[in-house]
């Protein structure tokens, strides 16, 4: 699996209580070819229910590091 916690991690980028700005920001997401399978939406329940909303995260993979290179001499 892609998203298992040793190549990457969660990090949210949207929290909102309001439906609309979720939809405009996930048709951003979508009009920006950002794969689909990296985002992860999370309605978040309270009470009163007024007060429930949504978290949207997207995957980040670990960049590989580039290997330490020593100095050229000169």
């Amino acid at each position: 699996m892609r998203t298992v916690p040793e190549t990457g991690r969660w990090e949210v980028v949207l929290e909102t209580r309001d439906r609309a700005e979720l939809r405009a920001f996930l048709d951003r997401l979508r009009e920006a070819r950002i794969d689909g399978s990296l985002i992860r939406v999370d309605t978040l329940c309270r009470r009163p229910v007024e007060q429930s909303g949504y978290r949207v995260s997207r995957f980040m993979a670990h960049t590989a590091r580039e290997p330490d290179r020593e100095p050229a001499d000169h």
